[in-house]
C-alpha cells in the first residue's frame, strides 16, 4: 500500500529532489554572502584625532588619540584593555590592579611573567629593560625594548602613584615600519595618563 500517496502531501519524481537542492542551494549562497559581508566590514573604529579615552577600573588612565588611530573594538574592552591600531603598528594598553602596592621593578617583573606565557606557547618574546621611563604627560614608569615573534617595539609599565594600579603598554610593529606610524606611536604612549585612585 502506498501511504505517502494516499496522505495526499507527497512530491514525486524530479520534483522530490529539486527542492531540497534548490533550498540548500539558498542556504550555500546566504552563507557565502554573510561571509564577504563580514569580511567588508571594518575590524574597528576610527577615532577621531584629539579624542580622549578613558579606560580601566573606574575610568582612571586616559590616552589622547592622535590621526590615523582606529580602536580595535573586538580586541577592546574599556574596563581593561584598549587596542589601537595606525597601519601595521598596533598598541595594545592594559590596566592591572594589585592588592599591595608594588614597585615599578615588581610591576616589570609580572609583565615579563605575562609574556612567558606566550614563550611557552613556541612564541619569541624578548624583553630588555627596563629603564627609567617619563612621559610627557608627567607618568613615570618603566620602559624596555619588546620583541614579539616578528614584530619589534617597545613595553612600558606606568604606575600610579600610590603603586596599586598601572598601564601596560605594548608597542609592537614589522620591522620595517616607517617612521610616521613610530612616531604617532611614541606620541599616543606620551598622553597616557593615570590618576590615583580616591
Amino acid at each position: 500500500m502506498n501511504d505517502m500517496g494516499s496522505a495526499g502531501n507527497a512530491v514525486y519524481g524530479r520534483r522530490r529532489i529539486r527542492v531540497p537542492l534548490a533550498v540548500v542551494g539558498v542556504l550555500i549562497v546566504l552563507l557565502a554572502a554573510e561571509a564577504v559581508f563580514a569580511k567588508s566590514q571594518p575590524d574597528g573604529v576610527t577615532v577621531a584625532s584629539g579624542t580622549v579615552i578613558t579606560f580601566g577600573p573606574e575610568e582612571r588612565a586616559s590616552v589622547q588619540v592622535g590621526d590615523g588611530w582606529v580602536l580595535d573594538s573586538a580586541s577592546s574592552d574599556v574596563n581593561s584593555r584598549l587596542v589601537l591600531v595606525h597601519g601595521d603598528t598596533v598598541v595594545q594598553l592594559s590596566t592591572v590592579t594589585f592588592p599591595a602596592a608594588a614597585s615599578p621593578g615588581e610591576m616589570w617583573d609580572g609583565l615579563d611573567r605575562l609574556l612567558g606565557l606566550q614563550r611557552r606557547q613556541g612564541v619569541e618574546v624578548r624583553l630588555e629593560g627596563p629603564a627609567e621611563y617619563e612621559n610627557a604627560a608627567g607618568t613615570t614608569g618603566m620602559q624596555g625594548d619588546l620583541q614579539v615573534g616578528d614584530r619589534t617595539g617597545q613595553a612600558y609599565v606606568l604606575p600610579d602613584a600610590d603603586g596599586a594600579t598601572a598601564v601596560e603598554v605594548q608597542v609592537l610593529a614589522p620591522a620595517n615600519t616607517g617612521d610616521d606610524e613610530r612616531a604617532a606611536a611614541a606620541e599616543l604612549v606620551d598622553s597616557i595618563a593615570i590618576e590615583a585612585a580616591s
